[in-house]
């Protein structure tokens, strides 16, 4: 065999060696690796959702004229026992005439009290373009949700705030010539069509809505706290009637009942009262709620959840069904795995009162964590758990834990593996 054939062969054999020892490693050494993650600070709130039915102390207004209505109060504008919330006209062209002139009167209304009051000497330009930019969104928001109830109130609040900074800038020195035209207008409608022929009024006072959907009078709110799950499944529409001139909502709370699990039932009754609500379409920001009742016929069952409320707007006052978010609380702590949840001992030393020294040993919850080559066990106090994960306390009491030791912020945490155990060494 010559030489170059055996440095040929030798090379070759070498490699082959090389090979298999490197493979032979990798293969052991994966053998030992547990797979870990880090412990990192999180922020969760609880959740429950459920499709919501609203109930209200609702009164509806009767209309017994023959003519056409003029609504002079608002949607979700406040009323008082016996005052107006319409007036009558022989008909459609007049009404719509008198109604515009009552925007008109409005508009004039604020002119002469800006000009009159000087308010812009109590205000800042900052105040003044806040006014401005909210009144925008307000009334974007209502044109893209169909409120077409509240844009002329919408409408009449950003010239307000416009006008305002007119005067504040010094762009006018005063409204002298849109008082005069608005004036004439309103004389000039006011004069081409007919008086009111009579007027609608309330009995009761509350927030009117101009809106009935024939389940006023399906629950009383008398009987709140009694309401079972099978009387909400049985609820039946009736027929709103054809004399209806709108509703009034009396008394500060309303409430929302809605259908929840039974383990949802559980984690409810070991809350607190207070709860927020965020409706899909009627609220874009979460109002607060107080929890009054969570009624079931069993604990296996699903029960009926109760809510109170006392906060109301134009979206409230006509929402009556809608999918609903019901948050119990946020909770901020260490999140980890379920997986890598143990039962293991942990140790602590205590002294008696003769300064003798012994170890006592107690069985609890905890996770292993690997700091370099050693596996430590760690006690765990959870504050929050999901399906698959927990929050932790990083801050326990001391009587939470066996021996003061718990997770800390960024520890690796093993999430699995087999024969671990506090004080073990991975090679």
């Amino acid at each position: 065999m010559d030489k170059l054939l055996f440095k040929r062969i030798l090379v070759t054999a070498l490699t082959v060696l090389a090979v298999i020892y490197v493979a032979y490693l990798l293969i052991s050494t994966n053998f030992n690796i547990y797979p870990t993650e880090n412990a990192v600070q999180a922020t969760i709130t609880d959740k429950i959702y459920s499709n919501g039915f609203i109930i209200r102390d609702e009164s509806i207004i009767d209309n017994n004229s023959a003519g056409v209505l003029s609504y002079t109060v608002s949607d979700s504008e406040a009323v008082q026992a016996g005052g107006e919330i319409a007036k009558v006209y022989s008909n459609e062209s007049d009404a719509a005439a008198q109604s515009k002139a009552n925007v008109l009167q409005k508009q004039l209304d604020d002119l002469i009290t800006l000009q009159n009051n000087n308010t812009t000497q109590n205000v800042g330009i900052d105040t003044i373009n806040n006014n401005i930019n909210n009144n925008i969104v307000t009334y974007l928001s209502g044109l893209n949700n169909g409120d077409v109830f509240s844009l002329d109130e919408n409408i009449n609040n950003l010239v307000y705030s416009i006008n305002q900074r007119q005067l504040f800038t010094g762009k006018i020195n005063n409204f002298n010539e849109e008082i005069s035209e608005l004036k004439i207008q309103i004389d000039q409608l006011r004069g081409s069509s007919g008086e009111s022929i009579g007027s609608i009024s309330t009995k009761r006072a509350g927030y009117f809505s101009s809106h009935c959907d024939g389940y006023e009078n399906a629950i009383s709110v008398k009987d709140i706290e009694k309401l079972k799950l099978a009387d909400l499944e049985n609820i039946k529409k009736q027929s709103v009637p054809q004399n209806s001139a709108g509703k009034v909502v009396s008394g500060l709370k309303w409430y929302v009942a809605c259908k929840v699990t039974s383990d949802e039932a559980v984690s409810l009754s070991l809350w607190d009262d207070f709860a927020t609500l965020l409706f899909a379409d009627a609220s874009t920001e979460s109002i607060p709620a107080k929890i009054i009742g969570i009624n079931q016929n069993k604990k296996s069952s699903d029960a009926l959840l109760i809510l109170e409320c006392d906060y109301m707007d134009i979206d409230l006052i006509e929402a009556r069904q809608e999918p609903v978010e019901i948050g119990l609380g946020t909770y901020t702590g260490i999140r980890v795995s379920k997986r890598a949840i143990h039962d293991d001992y942990v140790e602590k030393t205590v002294y008696d009162d003769n300064d003798n020294k012994k170890v006592e040993k107690k069985k609890v919850q905890g996770v292993y964590v690997l700091y370099g080559s050693e596996v430590q066990f760690k006690q765990i106090s959870i504050i929050y758990a999901d399906d698959d994960y927990v929050l932790c306390n990083p801050s326990p009491d001391d009587e939470e834990l066996f021996n003061g030791e718990t997770i800390s912020l960024y520890d690796q945490v093993i999430l699995e593996g087999d024969d671990l155990y506090d004080g073990k060494v991975i090679e």
